[in-house]
């Protein structure tokens, strides 16, 4: 298994923990910033040292919120070899929770021009469904009949009277 594989399953696991409200990436980084230096780097990585010592040397680095979680994290890493994994496991982190807080584009297809305050308040529904602020392209298609096609990411929502009245055509006739 890759390391990046690896990193990336430790990184969602902080993650949710961040999405949960524990804020670990001010102890992560201490650790990141203790692992990084060289005299560290050469304790940590050579086979001489215990397990025991390393992690208890790299516990001790860490303080501040979520510094359970990360002491956790760094127990396991030790016992497992990996703690040259922790940089990645930091840049991981940091970009899901940047991803998570920026915004979403959100095709809109309408029958009809939507009026600005039709959009507005679409803008507000999908922002609260979705959990991040969306920004609309609005297009026309007289062909939907009516009602809206809204696509963000990889889903789909029809709403559509073209795509009812073809869901229903396929119940009918199988």
């Amino acid at each position: 298994m890759s390391t990046t594989k690896i990193s990336r399953r430790y990184a969602v696991a902080l993650f949710e923990l961040i999405q949960e409200g524990v804020d670990v990436r001010p102890a992560l980084l201490e650790a990141v910033t203790f692992a990084s230096d060289d005299e560290a780097k050469a304790i940590l990585g050579s086979p001489a040292y215990p397990t025991s010592m390393k992690c208890a040397m790299l516990s001790k680095a860490v303080s501040g919120a979520g510094t359970n979680e990360v002491s956790r994290l760094i127990e396991i890493l030790c016992e497992r070899n990996k703690v040259s994994l922790l940089p990645e496991i930091s840049f991981l982190v940091d970009k899901m929770v940047a991803e998570s807080e920026s915004s979403v584009d959100a095709e809109v297809v309408s029958a009809m021009q939507l009026t600005a305050a039709v959009q507005e308040s679409l803008v507000g529904s999908l922002t609260s469904a979705v959990g991040k602020t969306v920004n609309i392209i609005a297009s026309t298609d007289e062909a939907i009949l009516g009602g809206v096609v809204i696509r963000i990411g990889d889903r789909k929502i029809d709403c559509s009277v073209k795509g009812r009245l073809d869901g229903l055509k396929k119940a009918i006739i199988g």
